[in-house]
């Protein structure tokens, strides 16, 4: 079945060329009527609603009513920034799961890529539901075996980084390999968002309660509120302690003990977490690369991650995957 995309008119002028895009990408593509997505028609495709605003108020108010008519079906919601506004916080409401600036390349597979997204109902502090985590290994971390001659990936993401990270796995063969991920999110997200990234990815997506073996095309989160480290053969969840959760500079800073096996990889974000870490496992002899900043929803986290490791390629987020693999080579 088609990926149905009903499209506002404000998403239209923002995104030139979508409509053709999105097609020749295989989608069902409508317009809205009456500028919110409809319900029936999202009941017999599943799909998404993409609605934009000529600012940001006016913005806010249909990503309102477009959550609200689309959460009895539970289908995702993406909001198209207008020109000069950037994307913060408070737009992400639950079922916003992406935020488009205007006129963004490679929009078309984005917006399919966020289509597949599991929805959180419910607004700011009423009852959300209580999902099924894919809770990976026991205290020690030995359920399952680890590959000795694995290699390690560890990611830093954050504000528009969950499709880069979704694509970028998708595309990365998880032979010999296993990887680690900070994910900036809330503690209520994080099962969520385990299960899209299994199913846009095709990887073994890992929860980690306690401790989980680094075992070949096996991603790891940590489970919501924690940081998650690494050690030889294993990852942990541990108590968060900086205002970022969970931290990239400190799951970076533990990979560097592992040396020339690991390679870590900064995405889109706020502020400059990751870019630390990365440092480190470049003088402990791995290696590093970050996502052009040009592509970024937001570029401080890959700019920083240049700053404090000049020289480190910038990669598009189609050319990640290979940048990783081939560095994985070395």
């Amino acid at each position: 079945m088609s990926t149905a995309v009903i499209l506002d008119e404000h998403s239209l002028r923002a995104l030139p060329g979508i409509e053709a895009a999105l097609a020749r990408a295989g989608a069902l593509v409508m317009r809205s009527f009456g500028n919110t997505p409809s319900p029936q028609l999202l009941r017999r495709h599943a799909g998404v609603g993409v609605v934009g605003g000529a600012d940001k108020a006016g913005l806010v108010a249909r990503l309102e009513r477009a959550t609200t008519a689309l959460a009895g079906v539970r289908a995702p919601v993406i909001g198209v920034l207008p020109p000069g506004l950037a994307p913060t916080r408070d737009l992400l409401g639950p079922g916003v799961v992406d935020l488009l600036p205007a006129g963004a390349g490679g929009a078309a597979e984005r917006i399919l890529l966020m289509a597949r997204v599991p929805v959180v109902t419910g607004r700011p502090g009423g009852a959300r539901p209580a999902p099924q985590k894919a809770v990976c290994g026991g205290p020690d971390g030995r359920q399952g075996q680890a590959e000795p001659a694995a290699h390690l990936v560890v990611v830093a993401s954050s504000t528009g980084g969950v499709w880069v990270l979704g694509a970028m796995l998708r595309d990365l063969p998880g032979e010999a390999r296993a990887v680690a991920i900070a994910q900036h999110m809330d503690a209520e997200f994080v099962s969520f968002f385990a299960d899209w990234l299994g199913v846009v990815s095709g990887w073994r997506v890992c929860v980690v309660e306690e401790a989980a073996p680094l075992a070949p095309g096996t991603a790891l989160l940590a489970a919501g509120g924690k940081d998650l480290v690494v050690e030889r053969g294993r990852a942990r969840a541990v108590p968060a302690r900086s205002p970022f959760v969970p931290c990239a500079d400190r799951l970076l800073a533990s990979a560097a003990a592992l040396g020339p096996a690991v390679v870590a990889v900064v995405l889109s974000g706020m502020g400059s977490d990751g870019a630390a870490g990365l440092a480190e496992i470049l003088r402990a002899g791995g290696r590093g690369l970050c996502q052009e900043p040009a592509t970024a929803v937001v570029p401080s986290m890959p700019e920083s991650a240049r700053r404090a490791a000049a020289g480190i390629r910038a990669a598009a987020p189609e050319a990640l995957a290979g940048a990783i693999a081939a560095l994985g080579r070395r």
